[in-house]
């Protein structure tokens, strides 16, 4: 039967019960997946475990994408070999623009690769058309189907049946060996007798279809059980050496065994030989081992035919077997009559069985009636028992209710006595804030009191020094450095986000700091997704050696900046540098970023950046100040795209403004206690803050003595690829976003759905990092809901700042969501698990959760 004649069409692929391990649809590789990144599988037909269906491919789609680990399918699967998808999913990136959808590859309905799988053992066994040579157990298959029965069915010991000829099917088989020369593949029964089944199948029996592209035509049968009723014949498989053997076998034994045991019966009885006792004995031996001895007791023997007395002690055996066989024709006659009697008896103690069997009966029912009045009596008993303990407990209850509002009065007393002396602090502080704002007032007045007399001296100086003021007057205020081409001619092949992740990952081992590839893929992410990423962990956790590392390995040390915050930084100046009024030049600030920046101002304006490498800035103990403040010319650029004729600006004074193609990223490290500041709720609406732990004992720290491999060639214009950014093109508004996997966007609205009942909100723009997360990070991680568990432990749980015993049980309801994800060394789960581990704890932080406590 072919798939267009099948009558009924099965069309529920969104329901969780329609799919899985036993019904499942069966699809094959599109042809141009060994050609492309992006991979898709063909749907042929659907199997319930017991009948086939038809497809509704104009609702399913010709083609479906699989939008995870998209190499598993040319690496788990052969072009021609039939694959299992046991679940699929909507494709919500489709749109009613089909031109818009076929230029974007976008298909109907997705899958993933944990979806995917072979077929099973016993279930869809193929034929394959060809000759059986049935003396030599060698099957010559057509010629287009070699290469798939080796590859697949010989390589996986997969059953199979072969079609002849004459049009009978024969099977089941395995293949045990390949001959490519001969285009032949030496086969074995399945079954322990060694022999196959021969089918009449009719057309009804089988589906015949074509693969992809007017590929081979196949048939497949449901299993062998289904297929009983068609059997003609059986055959013996066994081979030629095997066939011998055994008749040897059989031979051998029966000769050996019956010869020795007569010729003994003969030689036991002479008085002579048993005169010699030890050589009776051995003897005797070795004529109870036949087998052992076969070719001297075989000379033996033959030198026995003639002797008068073997022949003669041959005839009293004889004699012997006959009076034998009339005593076993007596005790077969015993036999029948005890057979007779035994049945006799049987019959009585059936009858006797069955009397005690009603004898058992009527027990059964006295008892039955006998417990019955004894739980009506127990149960009587209990529910007295019961009224009284209602009784005790009332009592107890009103009992508490008084002792409750007493202690309710004596907390009251106390509350307000706390209340009236915050409002005497309250007075104290506001008299000490309005005597601290005269005393500014004043300072300031002073200031510029002090400046105006400096500028006034300033202009007499200038009058009375012509020549120092024409010098002056002719010195640039905007220094000119000369800007460096570092153009890239030969990039280091990076292809995929995975690849540059999995080189990284092998950097780091080498250096024995061993994290997962997707933790690295993370990292990476995170840094080139976001304008500052946050690395926070306890002391000696190697936050700056990992930064360091991370960032030598992508750039050049002169497109780097590492900067270590001090205390007290409160603008711009302190890490850029200020213009002065008087000088009217730039004074730069004590690190080299303004250099830095100089340099990818130069870059955009002489349109060299795209083909120029990333630059970085390293910013160690970043919130000894707060990084809002110094960070302040950057902060506002961090939801700013570059244009090719408009990039990001900074103003630095005296008209001077640097302009760069947003391809400048930070990295910092968190210290978290009473030396450094808070995090505000800004900043974590514009950052991922990763996470490090305390490294095992026996693993080094990278330090900065350690020297680093050059680093990897990459242009900024394949960073853009690699991380999607949408610099120099048209971006969707943050609304307009949408999830590729709709599975990771029912759990993220789950998750936000609870945060929303704690009174908190996911911001458009959090929303918006955590999508384009998402989307990119499926390509470089194999587990499914690995890039949503980043996000959350990363951007989404660092605005938990909660207090009260009801949002503890909003905590354990986004836990059991995050559960639910099923993953090993979940980030998400150990987050929120520390939270109420914190917050659970007597004292004066209980049922207080909050991200930057779990380490407290």
């Amino acid at each position: 039967m072919k798939i267009k004649e099948l009558d009924e069409i099965f069309d529920d692929y969104e329901s969780y019960k329609a799919l899985g391990e036993d019904s499942y649809i069966i699809g094959a590789q599109h042809p141009q997946n060994f050609k492309q990144h992006k991979k898709f599988i063909i749907p042929l037909f659907y199997f319930d475990g017991e009948d086939w269906f038809k497809l509704d491919i104009n609702k399913l789609g010709e083609s479906i994408f699989l939008a995870s680990a998209p190499y598993t399918l040319t690496t788990d699967f052969k072009l021609e070999e039939l694959i299992k998808v046991k679940g699929v999913r909507p494709n919500k990136q489709l749109t009613d623009d089909d031109e818009h959808n076929k230029e974007h590859s976008l298909t109907k309905h997705i899958t993933h690769a944990d979806r995917l799988s072979v077929l099973s053992e016993d279930q869809l066994l193929e034929i394959f058309p060809g000759e059986i040579d049935f003396e030599l157990h060698l099957f010559h298959p057509d010629k287009h189907y070699y290469d798939i029965i080796n590859e697949v069915y010989v390589a996986q010991e997969r059953k199979f049946f072969v079609e002849s000829k004459d049009g009978l099917i024969y099977g089941p088989f395995v293949g045990v060996k390949t001959s490519t020369e001969a285009k032949a593949i030496r086969l074995s029964a399945t079954g322990v007798r060694k022999s196959v089944e021969a089918y009449n199948l009719p057309s009804e029996a089988f589906l015949e279809f074509n693969m992809p592209e007017e590929g081979l035509k196949r048939k497949l049968v449901r299993s062998t059980h289904d297929i009983e009723y068609y059997i003609e014949d059986t055959v013996d498989f066994i081979s030629r050496q095997d066939l011998f053997k055994w008749a040897e076998d059989q031979l051998n034994k029966k000769q050996s065994l019956e010869v020795a045991d007569k010729v003994w019966k003969a030689i036991s009885k002479d008085n002579a030989i048993h005169s010699f006792q030890e050589r009776y004995q051995r003897l005797e031996k070795l004529f109870q081992k036949p087998q052992e001895n076969l070719q001297y007791l075989q000379q033996f023997v033959t030198s026995l035919a003639e002797n008068d007395f073997f022949k003669a002690s041959l005839d009293s055996l004889q004699n012997e077997k006959l009076e034998l066989d009339n005593s076993v024709a007596q005790q077969k006659r015993e036999r029948d009559l005890v057979r007779k009697e035994t049945g006799r008896l049987q019959e009585e103690m059936q009858d006797l069985e069955e009397g005690i069997n009603n004898l058992k009966a009527n027990e059964q029912k006295i008892r039955e009636s006998l417990q019955k009045e004894r739980e009506f009596a127990i149960n009587k008993e209990i529910e007295e028992g019961l009224s009284k303990l209602e009784k005790v407990r009332e009592e107890l209850s009103d009992r508490a209710e008084a002792i409750e509002l007493a202690h309710n009065f004596d907390n009251l007393a106390r509350i307000n006595e706390e209340i009236d002396n915050a409002k005497e602090i309250k007075h104290n502080l506001e008299v000490s804030i309005s005597a601290l704002k005269e005393e500014f007032v004043k300072a300031q007045e002073d200031a510029d009191t002090a400046l105006k007399n400096l500028l006034k001296t300033k202009m007499q100086l200038d009058v009375f020094s012509n020549g120092s003021a024409s010098t002056k007057k002719n010195t640039p205020a905007i220094e000119v450095l000369d800007i460096k081409d570092y153009r890239i001619e030969n990039p280091t092949a990076i292809t995929t986000l995975k690849d540059l992740s999995q080189k990284l990952h092998k950097r780091l081992g080498r250096l024995g700091r061993s994290y997962p590839d997707h933790f690295i893929a993370n990292l990476l992410i995170s840094m080139h997704q976001n304008s500052l990423t946050l690395l926070w962990g306890p002391p000696g956790s190697g936050k700056t050696s990992l930064g360091r590392y991370m960032i030598q390995s992508l750039t050049k040390s002169d497109r780097y900046s590492e900067i270590s915050v001090a205390r007290g930084w409160s603008s711009q100046k302190d890490i850029i540098g200020f213009a002065n009024p008087l000088s009217k030049r730039f004074q730069r600030a004590n690190t080299d970023l303004y250099d830095l920046l100089k340099q990818l101002d130069g870059e955009f304006q002489n349109s060299t950046y795209l083909q120029s490498p990333m630059s970085y800035c390293l910013l160690d103990e970043a919130n000894l100040s707060p990084i809002e403040h110094y960070w302040a010319s950057f902060y506002s650029l961090t939801d700013s795209k570059a244009q090719l004729d408009k990039g990001l600006k900074i103003s630095l004074g005296n008209n001077e403004a640097i302009e760069y193609a947003n391809n400048l990223r930070f990295l910092g490290t968190l210290n978290l206690d009473s030396t450094t500041e808070q995090i505000s709720p800004r900043l974590l609406d514009r950052c991922h803050i990763i996470r490090l732990d305390l490294p095992r004992s026996n693993m080094p720290l990278i330090g900065s003595e350690i020297i680093m491999p050059e680093p990897f060639e990459i242009p900024f214009d394949n960073i853009r690829s690699l991380f999607d950014l949408k610099d120099f093109k048209q971006e969707l508004a943050p609304d307009q976003l949408e999830f590729i996997d709709t599975e990771l966007e029912e759990r993220f609205e789950q998750i936000a759905s609870e945060l929303r009942n704690l009174g908190i909100q996911i911001s458009l723009r959090t929303r918006k990092a955590v999508i384009e997360y998402c989307n990119l990070a499926h390509s470089a991680m194999n587990e499914q809901f690995r890039p949503l568990d980043y996000c959350l432990a990363q951007r989404v749980f660092t605005r938990i700042n909660l207090q009260g015993a009801e949002s503890r049980e909003g905590i354990k309801s986004l836990l059991e969501i995050v559960k639910s994800f099923a993953l090993k060394d979940s980030h998400a789960e150990w987050t929120l698990q520390k939270m109420l581990e914190r917050g659970g704890k007597e004292g004066f932080n209980h049922h207080f959760y909050n991200y930057f406590s779990i380490d407290g």
